[in-house]
């Protein structure tokens, strides 16, 4: 599959990188804006501060069509052989779909976040003891058991982006439900998929960032073609699911001969 992607990116890495960058940027700035109010909490624009925090956290959420339409961009060029564009990433404010593809994605981090309470009450009754510096180790310990069921999660969703673009007649649970059904057995499968990204990961940060401009188109064609084959595999054992079952006829039964009689 990672060489099936290489071969869809061959003469379009420009524009996955283009697009890549629109992207990033485009969260950037929100994510600063959001943050603006911690930056200059206690200075002369703190109310100015405060202000612009919340119309950078509204937009962040206003903006999460945006993370579809980059993720369906490469299902797109995955299937039609064509280069990234632009009007993309605005796929998901097309047709109606920005209240579908918003309570879909805010279902999901509901469902996430929902199994990383038990995260936030440690993390919470450790901090309020004032244990955290002295149990530094178990917290971490505990921490690490804690975040795998938070990591299964977000395994269990991860087909959510792409099953809306192909089913878009779902609803938000039925679309979680779709791709809990087809991860079902290949969670591990596609962790290590995913693990196996982690050498270019290491090298892009000795890039000071650059190089993940190359490496999330790589990362994201293969998640697609991945999508693809395991779509594949899930509609051939649910059609196979649905045939009508072969029974067999009762064999016929065999007729004893009469028995012989004797001619006076």
């Amino acid at each position: 599959m990672k060489d099936q992607a290489l071969a869809t990116l061959k003469g379009k890495w420009g524009s996955f990188v283009g697009l890549t960058f629109i992207y990033m940027l485009i969260y950037s700035l929100c994510l600063f804006i959001a943050m603006f109010g911690t930056i200059f909490e206690g200075s002369s624009f703190t109310g100015l501060a405060a202000t612009l925090s919340f119309i950078g956290s509204l937009l962040m959420v206003l903006l999460i069509p945006i993370g579809y339409g980059y993720i369906v961009a490469y299902l797109h060029a995955s299937r039609q052989d064509l280069p990234a564009e632009v009007g993309d990433l605005f796929y998901g404010y097309r047709a109606g779909q920005f209240r579908h593809v918003l309570g879909t994605y805010i279902l999901m981090m509901l469902v996430i976040m929902a199994t990383a309470i038990p995260y936030f009450i440690l993390v919470g009754v450790m901090a309020g003891l004032g244990q955290m510096e002295s149990h530094y180790g178990l917290f971490i310990l505990i921490s690490m058991f804690l975040i795998i069921p938070i990591y299964v999660v977000m395994l269990t969703y991860a087909m959510v982006p792409l099953l809306m673009r192909d089913d878009p007649e779902l609803t938000a649970k039925e679309t979680l439900t779709k791709s809990r059904l087809m991860m079902q057995g290949h969670k591990w499968e596609f962790f290590i998929l995913l693990l196996s990204f982690i050498g270019w990961s290491i090298l892009s940060v000795f890039t000071f960032g650059i190089g993940y401009l190359w490496l999330a188109p790589y990362v994201c064609m293969t998640y697609t073609k991945y999508y693809e084959q395991l779509r594949a595999e899930y509609e051939g054992a649910t059609d196979e699911g649905t045939e009508q079952p072969i029974v067999e006829e009762p064999a016929p039964a065999i007729e004893e001969p009469a028995p012989e009689t004797e001619e006076p």
